[in-house]
């Protein structure tokens, strides 16, 4: 099993995303049937997003609206074959 990190904060970031990661798997295995995927929004134009615009070309910058819309195609595209793998906005994998 997996230590919960401790000390600063820049370990949960990691520690969520390969958590995050393993969902889909887990997911995929249960249920054949179903597409199951972890997906990468891109940078979306939000608050959350703003300490790291910076060093983002802004014109990548996606509206959360466009952002939504993004992620459904993406999975519209998919196939349970596919399940538990993480996948771009853009339906593109990506691999970890």
């Amino acid at each position: 099993s997996r230590a919960k990190p401790t000390g600063t904060q820049s370990h949960c970031p990691t520690y969520t995303r390969n958590y995050a990661q393993r969902i889909p798997e887990g997911q995929a295995s249960e249920r054949p049937d179903a597409v199951c995927v972890a997906l990468h929004p891109g940078t979306v134009n939000s608050d959350l997003s703003k300490p790291f615009q910076g060093a983002v070309d802004a014109n990548v910058l996606t509206a959360p609206s466009d952002c939504a819309r993004n992620l459904i195609r993406a999975i519209d595209d998919l196939s349970a074959a596919e399940s538990g793998g993480f996948f771009a906005y853009d339906g593109s994998p990506i691999p970890y």
